[in-house]
């Protein structure tokens, strides 16, 4: 790939430099200065956490086995969790049982969820990046990299301020979109469709009793979700959505969580369809809210709070790296020799119609190799988050935010290791990468 002329108006230098500060890249950037890197950090929006603050989207769902005796995630996230939660911000999912209205009363895949307050999230997270070193520069938009030899020498970021350019000897890309690694021209995996995006957000007024005593007392899952409401308000036109079931995760101060609306075919790297789904969205908030007053006990006065700021993305560009990791692989519980962390996440595909469960494909815990976190033709380009080297099916399990955490975990030190033995990310003493995520907290059982 050629340079590119543009006029730069400041430029900086770091070791390693990390695109997006959600959960994979928020780690990342602390693990990686933590090890001695000199970190920049750069997000599109005024604050760290992505979809856990700017979508809304929470709790974070398990960080345990399927039967909540194990906490398979650990590491980083754990010591997140427990800062937030010391700040009345959390609550540590070793304290959170199943069924219950933290966890939209669900149970399967739902054991030991963490429920969080989006706004302790983004103080937490940068006093955390703070005290580690990392550089943080907000309101930057990516535009493109120069690679040379087949390793990234610079990104180029639109700002208010004009371009900066940012060079750095690794980088890792935790955007979600892998918005550098195709600027790379690092190879994408194909897909004929993508799960459904959707809106997330807030009301205040539930009464809790009355959900409570409704879910406890319904005989089964179609009453106690309202199925039946819904099919019929569908038919008479009034539901114009197709999630199946209601959703509400209660949260901090009041406050819950709603997912349901339901936004098909939207391709994140679009602006374009984005707009129009997030059009959407809050017109489907509307016909949700109506029909949860009508229908949901307990919902009967409550208030519209805020819809998120951005679109809760499930799948979008997933790279080609130097390992694709597989169904087979999570079903059977592969371990591989470049295992960087393992989890228990179930899969379900958010699609046309519903939400498809592929929980009988899964006996217990997977792992991820470090070799998904490669890319593919590019040297110093590490990935993490839902944009990783995973089959599509493996991506709708590993994609929610406590493996985000253990992915960027990963790419950071590995990055980190990288420099100080002076060996691009691929080829870096493997065994050391193991045994400081071991030393760091990670669990490898």
């Amino acid at each position: 790939m050629s340079s590119i002329t543009l006029p730069i108006t400041k430029t900086f230098d770091c070791d390693v430099l990390v695109l997006g500060g959600g959960c994979a890249g928020f780690s990342a950037a602390v693990c990686a200065a933590r090890h001695g890197a000199k970190v920049i950090l750069t997000d599109i929006n005024g604050f760290l956490g992505g979809t856990a603050t700017a979508g809304l989207v929470g709790p974070f769902m398990t960080s345990y086995d399927a039967d909540g005796t194990t906490q398979l995630i650990r590491g980083f996230f754990d010591e997140f969790v427990k800062r937030m939660e010391s700040e009345g911000g959390a609550v540590h999912p070793s304290k959170m049982d199943f069924g219950n209205s933290y966890t939209a009363y669900r149970t399967a895949g739902h054991r030991n969820c963490s429920v969080f307050d989006s706004e302790a999230f983004k103080t937490a997270a940068e006093d955390i990046c703070l005290e580690s070193g990392v550089g943080l520069m907000y309101h930057m938009m990516f535009l493109t990299a120069n690679v040379k030899d087949g390793a990234v020498t610079a990104a180029y970021f639109g700002t208010k301020d004009g371009i900066y350019k940012i060079t750095a000897k690794n980088f890792i890309d935790c955007s979600g979109d892998a918005d550098m690694a195709h600027a790379c021209g690092v190879p994408m995996q194909s897909a004929d469709e993508v799960q459904a995006a959707s809106l997330f957000f807030t009301v205040r007024g539930v009464d809790k009793a009355a959900m409570d005593k409704h879910m406890r007392e319904a005989s089964n899952m179609e009453e106690k979700f309202y199925m039946n409401e819904i099919k019929a308000e569908r038919a008479r036109g009034g539901f114009p959505l197709s999630r199946a079931k209601i959703a509400l995760y209660e949260s901090f101060d009041g406050l819950w969580r709603v997912n349901m609306s339901q936004l098909d075919d939207t391709d994140a790297t679009k602006p374009r369809q984005v707009t129009a789904a997030e059009i959407e969205g809050r017109k489907q908030i509307k016909y949700i809210m109506d029909f949860l007053k009508k229908h949901a006990a307990g919902c009967e006065n409550i208030s519209l709070v805020q819809s998120a700021a951005s679109l809760g993305v499930r799948e979008s560009r997933r790279i080609v790296g130097e390992y694709i990791l597989t169904l087979d692989d999570i079903s059977v519980g592969r371990k591989f020799d470049d295992s960087v962390f393992c989890c228990s996440n179930s899969i379900d595909m958010h699609k046309k119609g519903g939400v498809d469960y592929v929980a009988s494909k899964l006996k217990g815990a997977y792992y991820v190799p470090y070799r998904s976190l490669l890319a593919k033709g590019v040297d110093n380009l590490l990935v993490a988050g839902r944009c990783i080297s995973a089959e599509r099916t493996v991506m709708a399990a590993i994609r929610v935010m406590p493996p985000c955490f253990a992915m960027g975990q990963a790419a950071g030190t590995a990055a980190a290791i990288s420099l100080a033995g002076g060996a691009a990310p691929k080829n870096i003493n493997v065994p050391r990468l193991i045994k400081t995520l071991t030393a760091d907290g990670v669990y490898l059982a």
